[in-house]
């Protein structure tokens, strides 16, 4: 039995999904083959060249996908969200964190967005102000502009 045969039978008895970071030093094309999905650093994120880079990236994984099924794309950002919503995209600590208004984050997330990426990890704990006002602003302005993928249906409950 091949490695993916018996891939597709463990996950027939419910296994966990393989989210490749990174290339963990292996080839795209292994990636595409053994991946259920991957995760890869944002490339820039203060200005549109680093999500059209990230675009490149994510199409070439998905090309080299076997039965072209979806495969979930994620990346994620280190967070400085400050309190003017206009303040522009700022890369910190060598690019590493990005300090922006909640506008700013919104083009952002939208750039990845229309460069295939499906989830996005948002670390705040570099922000400089209290993780109650960010999270209230997220959750407030900027995740009902990205709806979560429906998700299965609940089975049914009988008591």
């Amino acid at each position: 039995m091949s490695m993916r045969s018996r891939r597709r039978s463990a996950k027939a008895a419910g296994a966990i999904p393989l989210l490749v970071t990174g290339t963990s030093q292996q080839t795209l094309d292994w990636v595409g083959q053994h991946a259920d999905g991957w995760l890869t650093y944002p490339e820039a994120t203060h200005h549109a060249a680093g999500p059209q880079r990230l675009a490149g990236k994510i199409q070439a994984w998905r090309r080299l996908i076997p039965d072209g099924g979806f495969r979930p794309h994620v990346t994620n950002e280190w967070l400085d969200l400050v309190e003017d919503p206009n303040h522009p995209r700022t890369p910190l600590n060598g690019g590493y964190t990005l300090r922006t208004g909640r506008h700013g984050l919104i083009d952002l997330l939208g750039e990845w967005q229309r460069a295939g990426m499906n989830h996005a990890a948002l670390g705040i704990q570099f922000s400089q102000r209290p993780a109650a006002e960010v999270l209230q602003e997220l959750a407030e302005y900027v995740l009902p502009l990205f709806p979560s993928h429906d998700g299965p249906v609940p089975a049914q409950v009988r008591w």
